[in-house]
């Protein structure tokens, strides 16, 4: 019966303490800005023509160069 006790005690007391760490990096990093989370537009691989990027930041992926009226 105290192995038993004692067993339980030990995981309760191990899973408090990897949730309090994990509590602990969550909080340590800052949330970012809507502009650090947008990036620029020529990264963006949801983009879905080259309109207004320029030529050297089109990337290699085939896109249409015109763009709609």
């Amino acid at each position: 019966m105290k192995k038993l006790f004692l067993s339980c005690a030990c995981l309760a007391w191990i899973c408090t303490a990897h949730a309090t760490d994990a509590a602990a990096s969550d909080a340590a990093s800052e949330p970012k800005t809507l502009k650090e989370r947008l990036g620029d537009k020529a990264s963006d691989e949801q983009r879905v023509d080259n309109c207004h990027v320029p030529a050297d930041q089109r990337g290699t992926k085939v896109r249409p160069d015109t763009c709609a009226p």
